[in-house]
């Protein structure tokens, strides 16, 4: 009985469970903006990340070459046993243990095993080095500046990303409306066929056309819905989220206007703002530093040492305390040729890094040309197909009622249909090149940013 009860216990508390769960309402997708995918791009892409890691790593670099201006300190502690001769001979001034006894000759030869506790602490700065130390302070800094420039070339392609990915979806979604439109266009035709067959106003192949009509329709449907689910999976990812994360955008592929200025203007801005073209800049600077370091190669370097140490038998004990300090010149006077096969190879770099930097503003410029070009276009492919797209809706209207008429057959009303639903998708598809391209222009001139108007205006 017991049992029983416990029994129908547990099946309940299962049942109000799954009642529970079915009640409860599905999470909501989160509904986002341009600028917010934006916003959740530069804080969870991993390209934004690693390039945030990466120049605070270079940016160390720094502290490290600056730290060659201070001393060197190192502190040993270390232990040694041993009969040789000259090892225990030593090891006893070192100790300050020697005594008369150990001048003996079987003592001398015939030492016992001694032990070394050697506690040392030894220090070196350098006073002089031709200037060494400064110039990998500064090459550390232009390591920095360019990573830093890396990372701003990195965040605007990041957001070049988002706004195709959102793009993408956006038109993705209103080539869905338009294959509805379509499918619905079609099922009227196979509709009106029917009818006109069973009155004796048609002939089957009539309503064979427009069921083939249909069928083209449902599957153009079906590809489009499947090319949403693939472009809202590439937006998440673009913004640095799970694929299948549930999101929603803005619907609507709306027109836009954006001033585009003057090809020149836009060519000297992309010259003074983009970031991958200031970074070969540093590039040649980088190439100058590494030779005049190259040049120092010949000069002598001074530098400052001491140590001080403490020798004991046992590690309890004390014994010996010894110090050194001294002054060193260094100064090359043969290398075989390497210091000048150095500042030979780093006057080439240093060419190359001319020729490159020079290389990349031709390449700068011409991208944005194309952008520019690409842009004018898409405004005037807007402005034909917002023309045609009307067109093809007033065709449509009037073969529809020819039809109707009976003074069209169902081939014109089909070819029409089709060329209706061309146009739109023409239409649909020159809005989208025009935003894309306005985005292009802007991350071509390096001005493309969170709050700029590729981003903005939607």
């Amino acid at each position: 009985m017991v049992r029983t009860n416990l029994t129908r216990t547990f099946v309940a508390i299962i049942c109000s469970s799954l009642l529970a769960s079915a009640r409860s309402p599905a999470p909501t997708p989160q509904n986002v903006t341009l600028q917010e995918a934006v916003r959740v791009a530069l804080e969870k892409n991993p390209a934004v990340q690693a390039a945030v890691a990466y120049s605070q790593a270079v940016h160390e670099g720094i502290a490290e070459a600056k730290a060659a201006r201070l001393p060197r300190v190192d502190f040993s502690e270390g232990f040694t046993r041993g009969n040789n001769p000259v090892y225990v001979f030593g090891g006893l001034l070192t100790e300050r243990q020697f005594t008369p006894s150990d001048f003996g000759l079987n003592f001398l030869n015939t030492p016992p095993p001694l032990d070394i506790f050697r506690t040392q602490v030894t220090a070196a700065l350098s006073l002089y080095d031709a200037g060494q130390t400064g110039r990998r302070i500064k090459d550390a800094k232009l390591s920095a500046q360019g990573a830093g420039e890396n990372g701003k070339r990195t965040t605007q392609e990041v957001i070049f990303s988002v706004v195709k990915a959102y793009t993408d979806e956006l038109l993705a979604r209103e080539n869905v409306r338009v294959a509805e439109a379509a499918v619905k266009s079609a099922k009227s035709d196979v509709e009106r066929a029917q009818a006109r067959q069973e009155e004796g106003q048609a002939v089957p192949s009539d309503l064979l056309s427009a069921k083939v009509q249909l069928a083209q329709a449902q599957q153009d449907l079906l590809q489009a819905n499947n090319a949403v689910d693939l472009a809202h999976a590439a937006l998440n990812v673009a913004m640095g989220l799970p694929e299948d994360t549930a999101t929603t955008i803005e619907p609507g592929l709306k027109e836009s206007s954006y001033d585009a200025g003057t090809l020149s203007e836009r060519q000297q801005l992309a010259l003074k703002n983009r970031p991958d073209l200031r970074e070969a800049g540093l590039g040649v600077e980088h190439s100058a530093n590494a030779q005049r370091m190259a040049r120092a190669e010949f000069l002598p370097k001074v530098n400052v040492f001491s140590s001080w140490e403490e020798d004991n038998q046992t590690f309890a004990t004390r014994g010996g305390n010894n110090w050194a300090a001294g002054v060193s010149v260094n100064f090359n006077i043969f290398d075989g040729g390497a210091n000048r096969a150095r500042l030979a190879a780093a006057r080439y770099r240093q060419s190359q890094a001319q020729a490159q930097a020079a290389q990349m503003a031709a390449a700068v410029k011409l991208q944005v040309r194309e952008a520019y070009l690409n842009l004018t276009t898409a405004q005037q492919r807007v402005e034909v197909s917002r023309q045609s797209q009307s067109q093809a809706e007033e065709s449509l209207r009037i073969t529809q009622n020819r039809y109707e008429a009976g003074l069209a057959t169902i081939t014109d009303l089909l070819q029409v249909e089709t060329a209706h639903t061309s146009a739109q998708k023409n239409y649909l598809n020159a809005l989208f090149d025009y935003r894309l391209s306005y985005a292009a222009l802007e991350l071509a001139t390096g001005e493309l940013a969170p709050d700029s108007p590729a981003v903005r205006e939607q």
